[in-house]
């Protein structure tokens, strides 16, 4: 049986593992459920459906499908307005574990709706969602003997596309209960032990004179005689990465098409019918709590480089040998098109064929960037202190992806746990940082010396052309800032010194070692394979890089979990901060009314007023014996930054003394309304 650390039930956090946690919150964190151990998907569902049954006032349950695996996707909605087929107030939804690997994610947000429904703090005003997996099949392989980390789902699907399908599974060799890896000397082999730990396995750097000793196999036999090993289990679809953002065709596990699977298109349809719906948080493998969205992606437009092509520089009145941010092709094309028509980014993107931005927009980044220093600072406060390893990299077709490309509402994701880094003894570096470089001055740079700049270089893993002496160069001939030199930093991975081997590697043996008596590693061990002869299965037991000992479940979730309450606060909230009316005599008056966002987050974000989604708020004028002169009963406003107010104005004629209703509507950010007397004059 895959290794569930069941002796760690009762585990107390250890010290320079876990953090301290404080013994208390407030008391819309109480929970009614233990979290002692890892559930799987039916225990779930017999979870929400207990919660549901118990709270049954503000809450029900929402069948979103069935899963080729014959388990249900269930949603559990939470608010005053339960039931309800039309909302007046906002809705986050919180969707876990679509990829299914993740098994600590969907305790949190079982651990999320136990929280909620136990509490009218954060329902009297929001209407909540609550997915609690995305993904039952997946989750069912971490409860399964002899399976590795396998997002797919039940769907059958020929992985080989030979004659038959889902032939050549796992096999358990050493009948220890777990899939690991088998090493095969081979000449060919690109892999050799680490010196200082030969558990772990790196790459030889045939620059350096390496020779490679071993080839590297997943545990298991060539059930179907191509040559290959494990390469069509059961299973197809991952779920998680079936979104249509960035979603890459012809993958062996994502699907024929975004939304092929019922759990990936119910999860969507349900979304697009509940406009309400304003943010999203993912619980999962990635943190846009801790870590911003990332950019750097390639093949998609940069908003900041445009190029007009030729044949349209003209009708722009552009150089088309000259590149424009987004900013100055929209003051462009201002000054061509027909008065009153808006200019958006979209137009502009569609017009020039830009195709999808697949970076996050600087706009938004600021934000995120932001709330993740706010993030930092609460689990500071909260004892967390402990270094660990970076949260993954968000994948393309995900779902938060697409939440934040397609669907322009803020989106945030976060990971309960990952390995502890392993403290390293600091070696004296350069002293300094990409934070530093940007406050430089170009003689404060060159002043540091050759000696200084080589080893800030070789720390931020510069390209190797990057010399000190040719970076200095640039600098004094003003071909390069040292902005430009620091933002392209901080997007490189940092280097790593492959004699250490893999720093995830180090960090899981470290864990294992410490703290899990060495269960988290199955050290090499000869086996007769009937195919490759002479082999040694070993390695890293599946779910010990990402799921925490079960005794630290609860002190997990206490602490994290809340923080989505501190961002649910920060939602957009339009209101009509004033009206003023001015007779311009005959019965024809000014109207002006000034509308606010009286909260941080933007409404839309940045992403969304470029893709025009979600729908903008509308300000009604309704009224008796009213006439619009200037301006439009409807009034879309689809651009309310964070604490932000705009004017509108309107000129109207009331002949007779009425009533006026000014009705700001805006599900997704509450909206208003006030009624004003108007008229009067004969």
């Amino acid at each position: 049986m895959t290794f569930k650390f069941q002796k760690f039930y009762r585990l107390l956090l250890f010290s320079g593992v876990m953090w301290i946690v404080l013994p208390f919150f407030l008391s819309a964190q109480s929970v009614s459920l233990k979290y002692d151990k890892y559930l799987n998907p039916k225990d779930l569902n017999t979870a929400i459906a207990g919660l549901n049954k118990k709270f049954s006032k503000k809450s029900r349950l929402i069948n979103l499908a069935k899963t080729p695996g014959n388990n249900e996707l269930k949603l559990l909605e939470i608010g005053q307005e339960t039931g309800s087929t039309k909302k007046t107030i906002p809705a986050v939804l919180v969707v876990a574990n679509m990829e299914g690997t993740v098994p600590v994610s969907s305790m949190g947000a079982l651990y999320l709706a136990d929280m909620l429904l136990n509490s009218d703090e954060m329902t009297d005003s929001l209407t909540w969602y609550v997915l609690v997996c995305g993904n039952p099949d997946a989750l069912d392989h971490y409860f399964m003997k002899a399976y590795p980390v396998d997002p797919r789902n039940a769907k059958p699907h020929n992985d080989d596309m030979d004659e038959l399908t889902d032939e050549d599974g796992y096999n358990d060799l050493d009948k220890n209960g777990i899939i690991t890896q088998m090493r095969v000397k081979d000449p060919e082999g690109k892999w050799i032990p680490l010196e200082k730990d030969p558990r772990m396995m790196r790459k030889a750097d045939p620059s350096k004179g390496e020779t490679g000793i071993y080839k590297l196999y997943q545990e298991g036999l060539d059930d179907d005689g191509d040559g290959k090993y494990n390469e069509d289990g059961k299973g197809g679809v991952n779920v998680g990465i079936n979104f249509p953002h960035l979603f890459k065709p012809f993958t062996a596990t994502g699907g024929l098409w975004p939304g092929c699977t019922e759990e990936s298109f119910n999860l969507m349809k349900f979304v697009y019918e509940h406009p309400e719906i304003a943010m999203t948080f993912a619980y999962g493998s990635t943190n846009f709590c801790m870590v911003p969205p990332k950019g750097g992606r390639k093949a998609g437009v940069d908003l900041n480089r445009i190029k007009i092509p030729k044949r349209m520089a003209p009708m722009f009145n552009a150089d088309p040998d000259k590149t424009y941010t987004m900013k100055e092709v929209m003051e462009l094309a201002k000054a061509v098109v027909p008065p009153g028509m808006e200019v958006t980014e979209s137009m502009i993107a569609s017009f020039l064929g830009l195709g999808a931005v697949v970076n996050p927009l600087s706009d938004d980044l600021k934000f995120y960037k932001e709330l993740a220093g706010e993030y930092k600072d609460y689990l500071k406060e909260k004892g967390m202190t402990e270094e660990r390893l970076e949260p993954a990299k968000a994948k393309d077709g995900s779902f938060e992806l697409w939440s934040y490309y397609h669907l322009g509402i803020p989106t945030f994701t976060m990971d309960f746990w990952t390995l502890p880094k392993v403290k390293e003894k600091k070696e004296k570096g350069s002293g300094i940082t990409t934070d530093k470089l940007e406050k430089m001055t170009s003689e404060e740079f060159v002043a540091l010396g050759e000696e200084k700049i080589t080893a800030f270089l070789k720390e931020s893993g510069a390209p190797a052309q990057f010399k000190a002496e040719n970076v200095v160069k640039m600098v004094e001939d003003g071909k390069m800032t040292l902005k430009q030199m620091a933002g392209m930093l901080k997007n490189k991975p940092k280097p790593k010194d492959s004699k250490e081997g893999d720093p995830e590697t180090k960090a899981l043996l470290a864990f294992s070692d410490s703290h899990l008596d060495g269960k988290g590693f199955v050290n090499w061990t000869p086996y007769k394979h009937p195919d490759l002869g002479e082999v040694e299965i070993g390695g890293a037991v599946p779910y010990t890089d990402n799921t925490p000992p079960e005794g630290m479940i609860d002190s997990l979730l206490n602490v994290q979990v809340p923080w989505v309450f501190e961002i649910a606060k920060k939602l957009p909230r339009l209101k009509i901060l004033k009206t003023k009316t001015i007779s311009k005599g005959g019965g024809v008056y000014e109207l002006n009314v000034w509308i606010e966002n009286t909260s941080y987050l933007p409404f839309p974000t940045a992403m969304g007023k470029r893709n025009k989604r979600p729908a903008p708020a509308i300000l009604v004028l309704e009224g008796d014996n009213l006439n619009v002169l200037s301006g439009k009963k409807r009034t879309p406003v689809s651009d309310l930054g964070g604490l932000q107010t705009k004017k509108l104005t309107w000129l109207v004629m009331a002949g007779k003394k009425s009533q006026l209703s000014i009705n700001f509507n805006a599900p997704n950010a509450w909206g208003d309304q006030k009624q004003i007397k108007i008229g009067g004059e004969k």
